[in-house]
């Protein structure tokens, strides 16, 4: 069932101008109907977030730190800060849910739908680093699915040769951001990225992820 952007404020608890900014960004796929913005009730998402989100600049020192690198350009309360901050996760129960409030304005999010044939293509091109559920230290790659980073650059030339489209189902999830990402993604960019699929598999391979990792 679609609901409007007033509904969808109130069973996230949150204003209708910050649900307009989750649609904005990405975060909350919608459409346009008779000039309401309309939401689907099963795509929102399941937990809510529980502190606020750290700055881009923060997030992707963390996602550094995730990943076994000394975050550079930090001062050194920063970084106490952020190695507290990793404790913290690691002592948490509920891990994933505590990456989603952290890290959810590191970077713009596009859920597309592409021909299922095109699938594998996507996930061989050259322009999209393979992270999240595509990765294989997920243990969870599907080949109905694709889920990678993108440079803003070439987001329309790969929408346009695959023809993607803002519809459902949604089979390809593009990361949009300017800096560079290396091959393979970083290991805290893959767990940060499974977290923000909001769904049961993910957040226990998140947790499993973290038990496992050594710093």
């Amino acid at each position: 069932m679609e609901i409007d952007v007033k509904a969808v404020a109130e069973m996230l608890g949150v204003t209708d101008r910050r649900v307009r900014q989750l649609i904005e960004s990405g975060d909350l796929p919608a459409r346009r109907a008779g000039g309401r913005l309309l939401v689907e009730e099963s795509l929102l998402p399941r937990s809510r977030p529980k502190t606020r989100p750290m700055s881009a600049r923060i997030a992707w020192a963390f996602i550094d730190l995730l990943s076994g690198e000394r975050p550079t350009e930090l001062s050194g309360s920063e970084r106490a800060r952020l190695r507290e901050k990793l404790r913290m996760l690691l002592a948490s129960p509920q891990p994933a849910e505590q990456l989603r409030s952290w890290l959810r304005m590191r970077d713009q999010v596009l859920r597309l739908s592409v021909a299922p044939p095109d699938v594998g293509a996507v996930r061989k091109d050259g322009r999209l680093v393979l992270s999240g559920i595509s990765d294989g230290r997920s243990q969870l790659s599907a080949g109905d699915e694709v889920e990678g980073y993108v440079h803003p650059g070439d987001v329309a030339s790969l929408k346009a040769d695959y023809l993607m489209a803002e519809s459902r189902p949604v089979n390809v999830w593009l990361h949009v951001v300017k800096r560079p990402i290396p091959h393979p993604a970083p290991l805290g960019l893959v767990i940060a990225d499974l977290a923000g699929h909001n769904g049961p598999r993910e957040d226990a391979r998140v947790r499993e992820m973290l038990q496992r990792a050594r710093w």
